[in-house]
């Protein structure tokens, strides 16, 4: 019933088996190659993007830093500031008060009377004799 196969049978599916498992094993081989190249470009890319990240991330840090710096100056400045205006403005209060003081005693001073005491010589003139 059943015949055995025959020799030349087993040769032909032998060799039709061949190609099959090359093509298997060229295929598995191609793709272990496509899985190790994304493996080892990932993570390039990914290095490159933290890396560009950090470089941000490092320069917006050093530039809040000298805003925060200059900021500080800026208020240091402003405090010095404040201090000079507080000190003149004692100054003007000071010498404001003395110039009312003077135009008091000013104002207090009897106006001499021009009959009484004669016109006054001038300079020049006595110079002249």
């Amino acid at each position: 019933m059943f015949a055995a196969p025959s020799r030349q049978g087993q040769l032909e599916d032998r060799a039709a088996g061949v190609p099959e498992r090359w093509l298997w094993w060229l295929f598995a081989v191609a793709l272990g190659l496509i899985l190790v190249g994304i493996g080892y470009v990932m993570p390039q890319r990914g290095f490159a993007s933290n890396s560009a990240v950090l470089e941000t991330t490092r320069g917006l840090q050093l530039t809040q830093q000298q805003a925060v710096d200059q900021l500080q100056v800026v208020q240091d400045q402003l405090v010095a500031q404040k201090a000079e205006t507080k000190k003149l403005t004692e100054q003007v209060a000071i010498l404001t008060e003395k110039l009312q003081t003077l135009q008091q005693s000013v104002a207090e001073i009897p106006a001499p009377s021009a009959l009484a005491t004669g016109p006054a010589p001038s300079s020049s003139s006595k110079s002249r004799h």
